[in-house]
């Protein structure tokens, strides 16, 4: 009976944890597609929109700095870079407001762009620059890591 009684309350115990990943799964999918989302240069086709842009702005000052919010992009643009073919450089000019600071911190970012296939881009290179006077500076190592993900 003891036994039974066991088998009965592990069974319970393996069916509740099933049932909790279950539910909490599709939330944390979600929230990183909408919040933590890392738009695609190759698959996306609407790269010239302002939500596009809005999107890699903010993943890429979330890489840069641990707590950031109220990211908002002031203006960009994609200009042909000089003396190579097939190359674009996307500027954008923003301003986040830090979670210790609590003030507008203004940012360039420039991205380097491979665009031989008009389909599908491919990032070369990303450069961050800000004003906040931390003493630690962006985080130059995510920024890069990126381009993996931008790339997808």
């Amino acid at each position: 009976m003891r036994r039974t009684i066991k088998r009965a309350g592990a069974l319970l115990l393996t069916c509740a944890a099933a049932a909790a990943l279950m539910v909490t799964t599709p939330a944390s999918a979600a929230r990183a597609d909408s919040e933590d989302g890392v738009p695609s240069f190759r698959k996306s086709k609407d790269k010239d929109t302002q939500e596009f842009v809005e999107r890699v702005f903010t993943a890429i000052v979330k890489a840069a700095r641990l707590k950031t919010k109220n990211h908002a992009v002031e203006k960009y643009q994609y200009v042909l870079e000089k003396d190579k073919d097939n190359r674009k450089v996307l500027k954008i000019q923003g301003h986040y407001d830090g979670a210790t600071v609590q003030k507008k911190v203004e940012t360039t970012i420039e991205i380097k762009i491979d665009t031989s296939n008009e389909k599908a881009w491919e990032v070369l290179n990303v450069d961050y620059k800000d004003k906040n006077k931390s003493i630690l500076g962006p985080n130059t190592t995510k920024i890069q890591a990126l381009i993996k993900e931008f790339n997808k």
